[in-house]
């Protein structure tokens, strides 16, 4: 508090102290509340999302006018929870209170809204679980002054998106039972006008974190998947892949912990599922260590990525093509199917240069150089612009920085037009 002081001139302590200010429809919510509670309240703000004041105006019942929902909290609760969610309407020009009911929580994490195919506005509200890292999503509907609890999850994590196809929005949860060891994966969506589970299943056990989860089309075939990334507690990352096929959500026995591991130090970065090719299909990273690298300490390896495909509605997993990911993960450079088996990588992480060299296996003797990445911060990069012997390759939106290159010598040597090809900026 000190500190917030000392930075804001002429602000006292009660300034500090005080909710923000409300305008002038916000006090006339404010006031229906209040004569709604007849008592003292605290207002209660969702700590992240789009929306993040007490009040939350919206149409949420597709009439003309807006409704009001606002978060507080009641005092001196013997029991249960204090936390509580209020649904207010205008009447005759004045806002009134029409609903209240108690949250699912302690505090309110964030509440969004969405439309899951029926054309009316589902309100989803994430609150945080006392004593508890869990959520408790509440998922419902508002007609005619009363909402409707569509379902209510217990969950770590949940997404919207689109996880069967056909065109709309679906829920997207993972749940765990710790005492059991068990974490499974659910999704909900309209199936015959209702709103209700239309597919579950357990997940691989022994991960620490969810990373990033992504949904998208995993196959030539069409085939729609689910890529759930996260970290486990020896410090690796893996993933699991959840296949829509025949109207099922099934977890692919093809993507184990033990198939798709892949690692990070100094020179490689944490990288996640996505579609490097841009090929409409989304593939699944993993790290290997570039030859001569096999028998390095784990933060002395180089290390190439490779990239994955689900093939037979997920039964199946094929190795797509070879990559080098950028050690600040702001490029990726796909590799040449020539390149398989007979490239290694050297690099100076302080020069910002990346060498790749024809490597022969059977010696374990460099070869030929065949190519020589150069990376340049904002401001540094004047040596490469002023000289002919570099080929610009971009400048990273998220990091600043510019890439160059220089090709060798040899018949793995890619053409200038095929580097520019195989360099992707992320």
């Amino acid at each position: 508090m000190v500190l917030m002081v000392s930075g804001c001139s002429g602000a006292s302590v009660e300034d500090l102290l005080s909710p923000p200010r409300l305008d002038g429809e916000q006090t006339e919510i404010y006031a229906a509340l209040r004569a709604f509670t007849n008592d003292s309240i605290t207002l209660k703000y969702p700590r992240s999302g789009q929306y993040r004041s007490a009040f939350v105006i919206k149409d949420i019942d597709n009439e003309p006018t807006d409704e009001a929902i606002v978060f507080y909290e009641m005092p001196n609760v013997s029991s249960g929870t204090s936390l509580r969610m209020n649904f207010l309407d205008k009447q005759d020009g004045k806002w009134v209170s029409v609903y209240d009911l108690a949250a699912s929580g302690s505090e309110v994490e964030s509440i969004l809204f969405t439309d899951f195919g029926d054309g009316a506005v589902t309100i989803l509200v994430n609150y945080l679980v006392q004593s508890s890292s869990d959520r408790s999503t509440s998922v419902m509907t508002y007609k005619d002054g009363i909402p409707s609890e569509l379902v209510s999850i217990r969950n770590i994590y949940t997404d919207i998106f689109d996880a069967d196809g056909n065109g709309t929005d679906d829920l997207f949860a993972i749940s765990t039972e710790r005492a059991l060891g068990i974490t499974s994966a659910s999704i909900y969506g309209r199936n015959r006008d209702k709103f209700t589970l239309i597919g579950a299943t357990n997940l691989n056990s022994g991960f620490a974190e969810i990373r990033k989860v992504t949904c998208g089309t995993c196959s030539a075939s069409g085939t729609r998947g689910i890529f759930i990334d996260y970290a486990s507690s020896d410090g690796s990352y893996s993933t699991d892949a959840i296949v829509y096929n025949d109207r099922n959500f099934l977890l692919s026995p093809a993507v184990t912990p033990a198939s798709i591991v892949r690692s990070s130090n100094s020179y490689t970065p944490y990288i996640d599922c996505r579609d490097p090719d841009n090929d409409g299909c989304i593939e699944i990273p993993m790290t290997v260590p570039f030859m001569q690298y096999e028998d390095s300490p784990h933060s002395e390896q180089l290390c190439e990525t490779v990239w994955y495909t689900l093939n037979r509605n997920g039964t199946e997993i094929n190795r797509k093509f070879g990559s080098f990911v950028g050690t600040k993960g702001d490029y990726i450079l796909l590799f040449p199917a020539v390149w398989n088996g007979k490239v290694t990588a050297s690099a100076s992480i302080s020069e910002g240069i990346i060498k790749f060299n024809r490597y022969n296996s059977i010696s374990g003797i460099t070869e030929d150089s065949l190519l020589k990445l150069y990376g340049a911060p904002e401001g540094g990069s004047e040596r490469y612009e002023n000289s002919d012997e570099y080929i610009p390759l971009g400048t990273s939106s998220s990091t600043g920085w510019s890439y160059y290159a220089q090709l060798g010598t040899g018949p793995l040597v890619p053409t200038e037009a095929e580097l520019k090809q195989m360099f992707r900026l992320q």
